[in-house]
């Protein structure tokens, strides 16, 4: 099963996928270099889509596919070092939701990546230490002011 056939088969988030990076906000799509956008598989705005039946959760922001890879995408501020908790409770969340509502996504977490992407400035706190260490026990990489998807591993 690909990306686009597991979207196509989660009823709850089916209807949001839309094709290459359009269903990322203006400015965030700005935020995720590609070099073949011709191998884009489409992309999901969850805490949109999500926002009315999960309306007082930490929700991530998208899921896109490019080649044969999956990209879970958090553009969130990197200012200081609480944004670290909110983002590993988004991705929490995010994992948890996959497990009872998105199986076919949790199915090809071998073809994931989770990527937070800051606005604005990041404090230099959030990338060293034990924040650093916190982040990457969560399997979440950055924050990066871009995600050039060419150079995950």
């Amino acid at each position: 099963m690909n990306f686009t056939e597991a979207i196509q088969k989660i009823p709850e988030i089916a209807e949001c996928l839309e094709n290459g990076l359009q269903a990322l906000e203006r400015q965030d799509k700005t935020k995720i270099k590609v070099n073949a956008s011709r191998e884009l598989k489409g992309s999901v705005y969850i805490d949109k889509c999500l926002e009315k039946r999960y309306p007082n959760e930490h929700r991530w922001d998208y899921v896109f596919g490019y080649r044969d890879r999956i990209y879970y995408v958090e553009v969130h501020p990197a200012d200081n070092t609480r944004k670290v908790r909110e983002v590993t409770a988004k991705l929490r969340w995010l994992k948890q939701w996959c497990k009872l509502s998105a199986k076919n996504l949790e199915g090809l977490k071998g073809q994931s990546t989770y990527h937070w992407i800051s606005t604005g400035k990041t404090a230099s706190s959030v990338k060293r230490g034990k924040y650093l260490q916190i982040l990457a026990q969560n399997g979440i990489r950055g924050p990066d002011a871009v995600l050039n998807a060419d150079t995950v591993p």
